[in-house]
């Protein structure tokens, strides 16, 4: 689901020297709009997001973090504001899944249950909390085992609004051992993605031999009704694109460990060694898609091998052979229609 983390600094004004030129960002007093900003090349390349956290950039064109819109115009432009969502890889959600609003990078489940009429929402009672401070620089070397990781709402505003959802947090706690716990609601029936709270751990390396993963998860004590599931989100790329923390013509790998009335997108099209269904939604072959892979059965705790399936996904062809590094591994909650429940996520590590 989603925009990357870089470099967001949320202050009225910042200078700062990029691509052999100054850029100025600022806010207007009381405003959630950026005011116009042109760099070196004439560009005028900025994020916005609703609580007014201004994202700086390069000369070059990159993507907005999730839960951001591109605030754009040419030198000149008086003044930009949020667009309603973003296009994958550009500027817009990667794949528009049936039945699921785009997402700032792909919206990558879609539900079974058929799409409603979506209208605007009255306001909930636990409004969504100010998203959580990214972080600019990767964490230690993966030499030194456990990577650390932290909580993300991860919600894009412009569609959340229009099904009613929101993320109220209870708790979270960053580091080697990462956990948080949520309520999440929507309008009844609500079949978009349209949030993702969870831990993202950043890695931004050459895909190391050995990388695994422990969760460990506590979902809503009766789920009648209710439209979820627990997965990890996992960006792949070169080994030179993630060094160099490029998040552009990246690939979405989607382990889902807990699902409730939720299915991939895409299609079934093959099983791992260990009897997982293989799901895929793009060019085979080529980056800029997803691929899930849903476990046997529902499990609240476990281990997964992340190199193993990433090698397995290889020899069958829907993972390049050339995205031999990785930018991240999140872990976190779907949920369409969470129906005012808690959702919990009790343990998660990321290790070499």
């Amino acid at each position: 689901m989603r925009f990357k983390k870089d470099v967001v600094i949320p202050l009225v004004v910042a200078i700062v020297v990029v691509g052999g030129g100054a850029a100025a960002y600022g806010f207007t007093a009381g405003s959630r709009h950026a005011a116009n900003v042109t760099n070196a090349s004439g560009q005028t390349q900025n994020c916005v997001s609703k609580t007014g956290v201004l994202y700086v950039t390069s000369a070059a064109v990159k993507k907005c973090p999730k839960g951001m819109s591109p605030a754009q115009g040419g030198a000149g432009a008086s003044s930009a504001g949020p667009s309603a969502s973003a296009s994958p890889h550009s500027t817009a959600p990667k794949h528009s899944r049936a039945r699921h609003s785009p997402r700032p990078k792909p919206t990558h489940s879609q539900s079974s249950a058929p799409a409603p009429t979506h209208t605007t929402a009255p306001p909930t009672s636990h409004p969504a909390p100010s998203p959580a401070p990214t972080t600019s620089a990767p964490p230690p070397s993966v030499g030194s085992g456990s990577y650390d990781c932290n909580y993300q709402n991860d919600t894009w505003s412009g569609d959340a609004s229009s099904v009613g959802y929101s993320v109220h947090e209870i708790s979270a706690a960053n580091g080697k051992a990462a956990n948080f716990k949520v309520q999440l609601n929507a309008n009844k029936g609500t079949t978009e993605v349209v949030g993702y709270p969870s831990d993202q751990c950043l890695i931004y390396t050459a895909l190391p031999g050995t990388l695994k993963s422990s969760y460990h998860v506590t979902p809503p004590g009766s789920s009648s009704g209710l439209d979820y599931e627990f997965a990890y989100d996992i960006w792949l790329t070169t080994a030179s694109a993630a060094s160099s923390n490029n998040w552009n013509n990246d690939l979405e790998l989607m382990i889902w460990t807990y699902t409730h009335s939720q299915v991939p997108a895409g299609s079934k099209v093959s099983k791992l060694s260990d009897g997982s269904a293989v799901w895929f939604a793009g060019t085979k072959g080529d980056n800029n898609s997803t691929v899930s892979v849903v476990l046997p059965s529902n499990s609240t705790s476990g281990s997964v091998n992340l190199s193993s399936i990433v090698s397995q996904l290889k020899s069958l062809g829907y993972v390049p052979s050339s995205d031999n590094g990785i930018l991240d591994v999140e872990y976190g909650i779907e949920a369409p229609y969470g129906g005012g429940n808690t959702f919990a996520v009790t343990g998660f590590n990321v290790s070499r």
